[in-house]
């Protein structure tokens, strides 16, 4: 008997009613545009029906071509076990692949149909229905995941998965999944490597909607001989690469000559992108500079009535493609500080080529509480408009760190620094090194 596909089901519903709302915010855009006394009345109104008619047909339209680009940005495959930014972000171009499609279609058609009685759409209909269209996903999106998650508690939309690799590895993954319904996963089995009687029992004895190999020894002929198998038996197949706790790429899949081939993709920020990043760097940090300009005359002050030395340091940085930089920071410590480093390496604290002390001596109470509050990164504003640093990024290392690092560790360097990052806002300095490249690499590629 063949079970229910609960994930089918999930994913008619949630196609179906992104139609909907994609149609019904370009209903609701019409109606406030027309129906409500906030806007001026066209210049060339239509006849009322064949204009409620025409915009009701061009909605249908809308949400059909909205699915379209959803779906071609995979938003229907339902393995993400949770909302993300990428998600939102995903919304936002479909939604806006779709308008500028459905407006381009629109006006090259209007006024060549047979009972259009308009030339073209307005303008302010169709803006409007692009934000409410984002917002309605948005939320009906967020609604859905919270459903889908209730369900998938319950063992309801799991997706089948036989674990291969019996090591440490594989048990702990399996583990992971078994104990974590909300990943969206339901492993039925686990079975060694090496036991190709087993897999091969498995996928005509277990219901089973995907193959994952999780295991530290991959032998490449096993590893080519159960993909061959799962293919055999149409069975998707998955491998978990043993560094995915730190190099975080995703994995690409590809075929050449008949061979499949495992690539990193490589996920650094589009041109595009590059320049939205640069434009908002610019904008934010001139604006925070003129905001904060009396707070940065109070700290000032401060500063040079505590101790003697400079108010800013100027401290030489590794920043994008490894090429250094003078980088600005108010003055916390005392004048000599540089001096009495090597006198307090037995305080060391931090693990690989980082130095950190809790309670530093060298820091002044002033220098305390700027830190604390990270006030003393203000001046890195003005990197930032220089165009060395960026508002978000990895923190820019000291070249004698650098010179300890290994050659992987080096991918820091394909963004601009930041003066905070997400490794600062996951656990500031209670993260070890390696911790810290993981939120590096995380934010490179995402």
């Amino acid at each position: 008997m063949r079970r229910f596909n609960h994930k089918a089901s999930f994913k008619i519903v949630l196609a179906s009613t992104d139609v909907v709302m994609v149609a019904s915010g370009f209903i609701a855009a019409y109606w406030i545009r027309f129906g409500l006394p906030f806007f001026q009345a066209p210049y060339f109104p239509p006849a009322p029906d064949a204009d409620v008619g025409s915009y009701a047909r061009f909605s249908l339209f809308i949400g059909f071509v909205g699915f379209v680009t959803l779906y071609s940005a995979g938003m229907y495959r339902l393995q993400q076990p949770f909302f993300g930014i990428d998600d939102f972000f995903s919304i936002i171009k479909a939604v806006t692949l779709s308008h500028l499609i459905a407006a381009a279609i629109g006006f090259a058609v209007r006024g060549r149909i047979s009972g259009e009685g308009m030339e073209t759409y307005s303008r302010i209909v169709i803006a409007m229905s692009w934000l409410l269209g984002i917002v309605v996903l948005t939320f009906w999106r967020l609604g859905f995941d919270v459903v889908l998650t209730a369900f998938r508690r319950r063992g309801v939309g799991l997706t089948s998965v036989l674990i291969v690799g019996k090591d440490e590895f594989g048990q702990s993954f399996h583990d992971l999944l078994k104990g974590n319904s909300d990943l969206g996963y339901n492993p039925v089995g686990l079975i060694d490597e090496k036991d190709e009687e087993g897999w091969k029992l498995a996928f005509r004895t277990v219901p089973i909607d995907e193959v994952m190999m999780a295991s530290k020894e991959m032998d490449p002929q096993r590893v080519m001989l159960l993909m061959g198998d799962c293919q055999e038996a149409r069975i998707p197949f998955s491998m978990i690469p043993t560094l995915f706790h730190v190099l975080t790429s995703r994995i690409q899949v590809r075929e050449v000559a008949g061979v499949p081939i495992f690539a990193m993709e490589e996920r650094i920020f589009l041109r595009s992108s590059r320049i939205l990043k640069r434009t908002i760097d610019l904008v934010l940090a001139e604006f925070t500079l003129i905001v904060t300009s009396p707070l940065v005359g109070l700290i000032v002050a401060m500063i040079k009535l505590e101790s003697h030395g400079p108010i800013v340091i100027k401290q030489i940085r590794v920043g994008k493609r490894a090429k250094t930089f003078t980088c600005y920071k108010f003055r916390s410590m005392r004048a000599d500080a540089e001096k009495m480093k090597t006198e307090l390496e037995h305080m060391n604290e931090a693990q690989g080529p980082l130095f950190k002390i809790r309670n530093d001596p060298r820091i002044t109470r002033v220098g305390r509480m700027i830190r604390k509050f990270s006030i003393d990164e203000v001046p890195q504003l003005v990197n930032v408009i220089k165009g060395d640093m960026s508002l978000v990024g990895p923190r820019p290392p000291l070249p004698t760190e650098v010179d300890q690092y290994e050659t992987w560790q080096r991918k820091r360097f394909e963004v601009l620094p930041g003066m905070t990052g997400l490794a600062q806002i996951s656990g500031r300095s209670d993260l070890n090194f390696d911790e810290t490249l993981q939120y590096d690499f995380y934010y490179i590629e995402n």
